[in-house]
């Protein structure tokens, strides 16, 4: 019989910390008159997660996994979770206990009451310095730099109703950028609000240099502005140089003397000019870069092995 309720992560060089979440789960989903499953799915890990989860199935069979054959990305082990998921709804989070177990009550208590697309809502971070500016800082950017609305301080963190499911299952995209696609497929939506905790143990999986990939991933599958903005800084420029050209004209024109004092200032106008043709070139370029993911139609992700029987999906 597949459960009602599937909770689902991605996991990846967790040996320290990954016995507590699975217990944490369990204990939090035995109180719940509801059957369920917990799927992780191994992105590729280097130490010994892989061997803890199989061990753990022993004591806890509600535990399966996936194991991929390689570290495809957070995102992409987290679109595996989902494809394999078995429930009628699923609570997607992370492993590292940031996202606690004891809020999944609030949101199976929202899904009951009938909402399919339940988004836990950060009210504040564990995080500390440059990682917690980095991410405030984004989240302001991008209220204002997509074109589609997504709720702001929401991450993969939530429950989708099979329905939901279903349909983000079709979605197709590469790069992919979770929280949006879980608003863009609609649905009746809710939010929980919780304070996301530090992790239990180890290090932060997700570099700077991934953070990066993730905001932009996210800027960039939603919104055309940064290529509009360039177009405007474009035509504002053009506009700046016929009125400056109309303007020496004029004088020309009326008998007045041109003193041209010139190096300095070609040295900065034909410099910025420059930079902004580089910094279009380069923007046009990650879009491109983008439809060539899309072009090459890889998947996403690639299962080496499945505690799952074959016959579940």
């Amino acid at each position: 019989m597949n459960p009602t309720i599937s909770i689902v992560a991605p996991v990846y060089n967790e040996e320290h910390g990954i016995e507590e979440f699975i217990q944490a789960v369990a204990d939090v989903m035995n109180e719940q008159e509801l059957p369920w499953e917990l799927l992780l799915v191994n992105d590729g890990s280097a130490d010994r997660t892989l061997e803890i989860l199989q061990e753990k199935k022993k004591a806890i069979p509600q535990l399966e996994w996936v194991d991929l054959s390689r570290n495809f990305g957070h995102q992409a082990a987290v679109t595996a979770a989902i494809a394999h998921a078995r429930g009628q709804a699923a609570v997607i989070m992370d492993a590292d206990m940031q996202d606690p177990p004891s809020l999944i009550p609030k949101l199976i208590a929202s899904w009951q009451a009938g909402n399919q697309v339940v988004f836990a809502r950060r009210t504040q971070r564990a995080e500390t310095g440059l990682r917690r500016l980095g991410f405030e800082t984004f989240h302001k950017f991008f209220r204002y730099a997509i074109d589609f609305p997504i709720p702001a301080n929401v991450g993969v963190f939530s429950l989708l109703d099979r329905c939901a499911i279903n349909e983000v299952k079709k979605l197709p995209e590469r790069n992919r950028f979770l929280p949006g696609l879980y608003s863009w497929v609609g649905f009746k939506q809710n939010f929980v609000d919780y304070a996301r905790d530090d992790r239990s143990a180890g290090t932060p999986k997700q570099t700077f240099k991934r953070l990066i990939k993730y905001a932009s991933d996210g800027v960039m599958s939603f919104s055309y502005k940064p290529i509009r903005v360039l177009g405007f800084m474009g035509l504002m420029t053009a506009v700046m140089a016929f009125a400056i050209a109309l303007y020496f004209t004029a004088k020309r024109l009326l008998g007045y003397e041109i003193a041209f004092t010139g190096f300095t200032t070609l040295v900065i106008l034909i410099s910025g000019l420059g930079g902004l043709i580089l910094l279009a070139i380069a923007l046009v370029g990650e879009y491109v870069a983008r439809i060539y993911d899309e072009v090459k139609n890889r998947p996403a992700y690639i299962v080496k092995s499945t505690s799952m029987d074959s016959n579940n999906d």
